[in-house]
């Protein structure tokens, strides 16, 4: 019976310890704190994925930093979700930065919805130009009818520059190259 107690009281003591070992040690859990922050502050939105999907990821980012105790001010949150916009978003961002009154999380992503479907419409695809060169060798010097230039005596002797006339989109430039 004496062996009983005293390895009850020494597995009671053990338990103690472990418990306040695990309390101050706990490195899993600050490991994961610690993790969301960075992962937070890293978190950078992309071209190739939609953005309003981005925005979700880093919501969920809040959502692990919530958990462990370190919820952001609302307006701090999504600002720092406007400043990691792309350069492409950057003007929306600066809109929405000078809007009176509080953005909201729901407003910023109404805003990004409107703004994504908005881009949606407008992008236009380019449209294919295919420029068009006539080089033309010089002048025609001698206006005569049964003149053939390929047996032209003074063909070879002539050395100037040769023209260009280039049509891109509809207008026409022309300019002038060595030959």
């Amino acid at each position: 019976m004496k062996i009983w107690l005293t390895m009850k009281g020494l597995l009671t003591v053990i338990q103690s310890l472990w418990d306040e070992l695990d309390r101050k040690y706990n490195t899993k859990e600050q490991g994961l704190e610690k993790y969301s922050v960075s992962k937070f502050k890293r978190y950078q939105i992309v071209e190739d994925r939609s953005i309003a999907e981005q925005t979700n990821e880093i919501i969920n980012l809040e959502h692990a930093l919530a958990d462990a105790e370190m919820k952001l001010p609302e307006k701090f949150f999504v600002m720092s979700i406007v400043d990691k916009f792309l350069k492409s978003w950057k003007n929306f961002g600066m809109t929405l930065k000078h809007q009176k009154g509080r953005l909201s999380l729901d407003d910023l992503m109404i805003a990004i919805s409107i703004e994504k479907e908005h881009k949606n419409q407008t992008h236009k695809v380019p449209v294919e130009h295919h420029p068009r060169a006539n080089l033309i060798v010089g002048k025609q010097k001698v206006n005569k009818v049964g003149h053939w230039a390929k047996v032209c005596p003074n063909k070879k002797a002539e050395t100037g520059q040769a023209t260009v006339n280039m049509v891109v989109g509809g207008a026409s430039t022309s300019g002038a190259t060595e030959g």
